[in-house]
């Protein structure tokens, strides 16, 4: 056997190579996110996914020092995917008001996913009892995941496209004004996911308001508010 045929064998044993290491980390990973999207944080245990992966208990403690570790790296892996999905979103050549419907498309694309709704879900059912679990997520993942469009409506900002006083705290109302009250229901047990026509009906609702605000600019009169104390007509 030559030494190029030696170099063309499979390997058999010794250590995996970087692209192998990789593939088993994504799948440890992979089935990690199912169990504890599946039992929970408090009743997945490490025992059970590294037999479910076929690997040491021990090298998971070796990569990520426990399971509040192994929980932070799938997170983070959510988060870097996210990232590169929304980063080409806002790189489009096109306005900002198409640019902001395809974010908010993506939006309810992916957080009304029934995995999404589960991890949610996860959370904030795991939040008094491991409140430095989710501190840490919300400190360190959840900001910096809607930094493609922090930056994108930046630099709208400075180069007067867009007028805004506060871009972060745009950032922030802009998601939930696409995202919140369709996750909240469908946390709830309330409807279904929305299929793709409606969330893009969402979606261009959401953005009208962001643009636009609610009130007309020919409006004149100031708006007459409501005797909330008066009982409705027929009532």
């Amino acid at each position: 056997m030559t030494q190029a045929d030696s170099h063309r064998r499979p390997r058999s044993g010794g250590r995996p190579t970087h692209r192998e290491a990789a593939r088993r980390l994504d799948r440890v990973l992979d089935i990690g996110q199912r169990r504890f999207l599946a039992n929970g944080y408090s009743e997945t245990s490490l025992d059970a996914i590294a037999r479910a992966s076929g690997v040491a208990k021990k090298t998971l403690y070796h990569h990520f020092g426990g399971k509040a570790g192994f929980f932070a790296a799938i997170l983070e892996a959510l988060r870097r995917s996210w990232i590169a999905e929304l980063q080409d979103i806002v790189l489009q050549p096109v306005g900002p008001r198409l640019v902001l419907e395809a974010v908010a498309q993506h939006l309810l694309e992916v957080g009304t996913r029934s995995q999404m709704i589960a991890l949610h879900r996860l959370l904030v059912a795991e939040s008094h009892r491991f409140p430095e679990l989710v501190q840490k997520h919300y400190d360190r993942c959840a900001p910096r995941g809607m930094e493609p469009l922090q930056d994108y409506l930046g630099a709208a900002t400075l180069n007067g496209t867009l007028r805004l006083d506060d871009v972060a705290l745009a950032t922030e109302q802009f998601t939930h004004l696409v995202l919140s009250g369709v996750r909240m229901r469908l946390l709830l047990g309330l409807a279904r996911r929305p299929g793709p026509a409606e969330r893009q009906r969402i979606a261009r609702h959401a953005v009208d308001l962001f643009l636009n605000g609610c009130v007309a600019p020919h409006r004149s009169k100031p708006i007459a508010h409501r005797d909330h104390a008066a009982p409705s007509p027929g009532l």
